[in-house]
């Protein structure tokens, strides 16, 4: 039951996340990784949310920082699977791409608890046995962290009380065995350095009151109010907050259990910050160790070395110098303020240095806070090179790879694979199929979705695109329902003010997408899943498909973009295996590729003007080994008369004087050549009495049109 609301989460909720709470504000492309958050769907939650990016903002000096977690989180996790190399390794990646990140936001063994089979009769020491157990996996997880690198933290987050039936207990007894768990996290903390407890079990009654008590609880800071949990300055009395006669108030939780609103993390977000990581950020620390000269024949080498404040204090014994080199050493430290030039001596010697910043506490800033904070060796910094601060830049409003691509990592903690369902663009296919919520799955129709909406974005950027005499599709017709359908999913899913800075950069180009290629269930059914989870922000509605030009008959599995006569799906099972989507693009979009041959002419010869025409490369040929049509020794390309210039049959459909030349084409990867072939088209004679007979031709044929309009008429 338990397990079974958990996936529901991570199906539905996280639409919640990412749509309803679109107007959150993300990090900036400069701001500067300070906190990694690491562990389960709480801290899943607080990435997606981007609670702290959203929340330094309102604390002097911590603007300009941000947060990283997409990787290092998964809903359901308990922390003996945390301990695992796998999921180590990924903390250990992030924490070594970022070096300016020193504190990590750890939220670990609530799963544990919830699935452990728990109930009321369960023996004491047994409670006791399993609570050591889940606490010596989570310090296993702390102490992998602790040994990346001496200027980490860690911040073990505390849960608040739970909604959620467990083995049949009642709310007091839940309470009362996760209060010894989150008691055992505490005494972990306590227990050893750069390791603390941020403690929340009653936080949400404290801000939301208890309204299920009786009389209700107010809200804080009214009279009679909920307790707030003890945090460090208080020895951590109250333990627990709040009352834990009761849960956590439905107000504060978004699916009415386990997980809280976004106002809810947000809550969270601050109590951790001013708890402790306003101050820890408040000291100075080193934020880029960048060579200025490579050194490789000039024995000097400089190093632009950037605090995140002013400092004084700097000098030669600050910094430590590697190099293969007889002597190396510095030999002049310059600058002041946030910046400094270290100039390194490799003593006549070739070779790249490598420049460490030491830690004795003499680096001081303005308000006297030593490097790093009290303490020596807890402000080192070892990392050489530029540092890329910036997630990927917001794809484009048509570039669906990087639109799924992001999709995939914005959700990546939410455990998708699991249930089957993948985001990245060679994965993702939960179009045209079923989407159930509970169970909790999405069928696709065995398209990839981002080669259906390939097509869409080849059809808008080729201008001359008019495949309307086979009847398929124009540049004209997509590009013309690719603006209304983005301008109405764009409106619909709340316009600038909600998606100025998304929490998925893209879903409103991915919603459109499906809308386009047919299929409006999937867009309307999500949308319509978190209205009904809980109430829409102002500005976003379920997209009505009413307002959207569905091209079903264009680019669904069963349409015919090309009108050749052979469905998308047909074209796809045929292409995709010789040569990948962008074979598969070519097909659907050319009339003259598709999955059979129909052309047996190898050979050139004489034709009349307006005759059909085709060629075609004569067996042997590998069909995945690519073809290239010449003519007269340039490349042929697609236009209105001309299809198949990339396929084995090249086709002319109607053909003019200027179509005679010599054919050729490159196939089998290049290395063979069919042709030359001389095609000759010979000119349509004039009607009798020259230009003045075409001109009466004309004219009539204009008669007769008039004549068939005042008819119909």
């Amino acid at each position: 039951m338990l397990e079974n609301k958990l996936a529901r989460y991570c199906f539905v909720v996280v639409f919640a996340l990412c749509l309803g709470a679109g107007f959150v504000a993300s990090a900036g492309p400069d701001d500067i990784p300070r906190v990694l958050i690491v562990g389960d769907s709480w801290g899943a939650s607080m990435q997606t949310y981007r609670c702290f990016d959203l929340t330094f903002p309102e604390y002097a000096g911590l603007d300009g920082y941000s947060q990283r977690g997409y990787t290092t989180n998964l809903v359901g996790i308990k922390a003996s699977q945390y301990n695992t190399p796998e999921w180590l390794d990924k903390v250990t990646a992030e924490l070594t791409d970022y070096p300016t990140i020193d504190i990590v936001h750890l939220s670990l063994g609530g799963n544990d608890f919830l699935t452990s089979g728990w109930t009321p009769s369960t023996p004491p020491a047994e409670v006791a046995a399993f609570i050591a157990s889940v606490t010596a996996e989570i310090e296993a997880v702390v102490d992998h962290v602790l040994s990346i690198r001496p200027n980490i933290r860690v911040a073990l987050c505390g849960y608040t009380f739970f909604n959620v039936v467990v083995g049949g207990g009642t709310i007091p007894e839940i309470n009362a065995v996760l209060t010894q768990c989150e008691q055992a996290k505490l005494d972990l903390a306590l227990s050893k350095p750069r390791v603390f407890f941020v403690h929340n079990l009653g936080l949400m009654q404290y801000y939301y009151g208890i309204p299920q008590a009786d009389p209700p609880i107010p809200v804080a800071p009214e009279p009679g109010h909920a307790p707030l949990p003890g945090g460090y300055a208080e020895g951590y009395i109250p333990m627990p907050g709040g009352d834990p006669a009761y849960s956590a108030p439905l107000e504060s939780l978004v699916d009415g259990s386990l997980h809280l609103t976004l106002e809810g993390y947000e809550v969270l977000a601050r109590r951790c910050i001013e708890e402790f990581y306003q101050e820890w950020m408040s000291w100075p620390v080193v934020v880029e160790l960048l060579m200025l000269e490579k050194g490789e024949k000039e024995p000097l080498t400089t190093f632009r070395v950037t605090f995140s404040e002013a400092v004084t204090g700097v000098d030669p014994t600050d910094f430590a110098v590697t190099a293969v080199a007889k002597a190396p050493g510095v030999v002049a430290v310059n600058g002041s303020g946030a910046e400094y030039e270290v100039t390194v001596d490799l003593d006549g010697a070739p070779g790249t240095a490598h420049l460490s910043v030491l830690d004795d506490d003499s680096i001081l800033d303005a308000d006297l806070n030593p490097l790093g904070g009290p303490g020596a060796g807890n402000g080192g910094f070892d990392y050489n090179g530029p540092l890329a601060y910036a997630d990927p830049p917001n794809p484009g409003t048509d570039d669906f790879d990087a639109c799924f691509e992001t999709a995939e990592r914005v959700t990546m903690a939410v455990g998708w694979d699991a249930i089957g369902i993948h985001l990245g663009p060679e994965e993702c296919d939960i179009n045209g199929g079923g989407i159930s919520i509970d169970p909790p799955g999405a069928e696709g129709n065995g398209l990839l979705d981002s080669y259906e909406m390939a097509l869409i974005r080849a059809c808008l950027y080729d201008e001359y695109l008019e495949l309307s005499a086979f009847g398929g599709v124009t540049h004209a017709m997509v590009q013309a329902a690719w603006e209304n359908n983005y301008a109405h999913m764009h409106s619909d899913l709340g316009g600038d003010g909600g998606l100025a800075a998304p929490i998925v950069p893209g879903i409103d180009t991915l919603m459109a997408g499906f809308m386009t290629i047919g299929d409006s269930t999937l867009p309307v059914l999500l949308v319509a899943a978190v209205s009904a989870l809980m109430d829409l922000p102002p500005g976003m509605s379920v997209p009505d498909p009413a307002d959207y030009a569905c091209l079903g008959e264009f680019f669904g599995a069963d349409g015919d973009a090309d009108g050749d006569g052979y469905t998308n799906r047909e074209e796809y099972d045929f292409f995709v295996p010789l040569g990948g989507r962008e074979m598969y693009v070519m097909g659907a979009l050319d009339p003259a590729a598709a999955p059979e041959f129909q052309c047996a002419n190898s050979e050139g010869g004489t034709y009349d003007e307006g005759d059909p025409f085709c060629l075609i490369v004569p067996e042997p040929v590998d069909l995945a080994g690519g073809f290239l049509w010449l003519k007269d020794g340039a490349i042929l390309y697609n236009d209105a008369y001309v299809f198949g210039t990339q396929w084995r049959e090249m086709r002319i459909r109607h053909l003019l004087p200027s179509h005679s030349g010599q054919y050729e084409c490159l196939y089998n990867g290049g290395a063979d050549t069919f042709g030359p072939i001389t095609l000759v088209v010979e000119p349509t004679p004039l009607p009798a009495g020259g230009w003045l007979g075409l001109g009466v031709l004309a004219l009539v044929v204009a008669l007769r049109s008039v004549i068939c309009l005042g008819r119909s008429s």
